[in-house]
């Protein structure tokens, strides 16, 4: 079961932003609107989130991502020629297709750093180094980078001020359940949705990578938390979709 605190206090008003299933999340409408910047951590072969943003509010966007040189694209590439063996005949031109997407979105849209976030070695940037890149405020947060987010929660906490919305995956949840109860109690802003990716369970059933949103200033629909929401998608369509527990305590 996942602690009491993970649970939202109700139902707010919502809005899905960026692509069906993985990639695509639940967040605060006012959020957005009362945003001068967004800031996205972590990217991958998936920049939905960041496209929707804009067209909802065109703000200033820094990403970071220091996986998606060239040499993961030609690795993308690579693996989808193979794919013309097992009959996906136009594999590789998609893959071709993607990149193009690509280039023209972080050249016309939005400043691409390929930088690794945290505070570990190997580490070329800080959250507060983000920040002092990007002047406007407040900033919309983006956190997705596989499990570096643990590094960067203190530097959250500590930019509450300057949020108007947060989203962030916790990965490995089982094993630092306490590092995220930590962060909710300590983070000023309104924890508004929980949804479960179902891409893995631990061995109790529980979701290893949960996705949070929060609010600086939400909508509250009612008092009573209802999940699945009806904008909720599985990450993994082909998965068997995750029923949430709560501890009562």
């Amino acid at each position: 079961m996942l602690p009491k605190c993970f649970k939202p206090t109700g139902t707010f008003d919502l809005i899905r932003i960026g692509s069906d299933n993985d990639g695509g999340y639940l967040v605060d409408p006012n959020s957005i609107e009362e945003s001068s910047a967004l800031l996205a951590l972590g990217i991958g072969r998936n920049w939905s989130f960041e496209m929707d943003f804009i067209g909802k509010k065109r703000v200033k966007i820094h990403a970071y991502d220091y996986s998606i040189g060239i040499g993961f694209w030609i690795k993308h590439f690579i693996k989808r020629l193979f794919s013309i063996l097992i009959g996906k005949l136009f594999a590789p031109y998609r893959a071709i297709k993607l990149y193009l997407e690509f280039r023209a979105f972080f050249n016309e849209h939005a400043v691409l750093f390929m930088e690794k976030i945290g505070t570990s070695k190997g580490c070329e940037t800080n959250l507060n180094e983000a920040l002092e890149r990007l002047a406007d405020r407040p900033i919309f947060l983006k956190v997705d980078i596989e499990g570096y987010e643990y590094q960067i929660l203190d530097e959250i906490i500590a930019c509450n001020d300057h949020l108007s919305g947060l989203v962030i995956e916790f990965h490995a949840v089982s094993e630092n359940k306490e590092k995220i109860e930590k962060f909710l109690s300590e983070l000023e802003l309104e924890l508004i949705h929980i949804h479960p990716n179902n891409n893995r369970l631990d061995e109790e059933g529980d979701p290893k990578a949960i996705e949070l949103t929060f609010s600086s200033n939400p909508k509250r629909i009612n008092d009573r938390f209802i999940h699945p929401h009806e904008l909720d998608q599985d990450n993994v369509p082909r998965k068997e979709a995750v029923d949430l527990r709560f501890s009562k305590i």
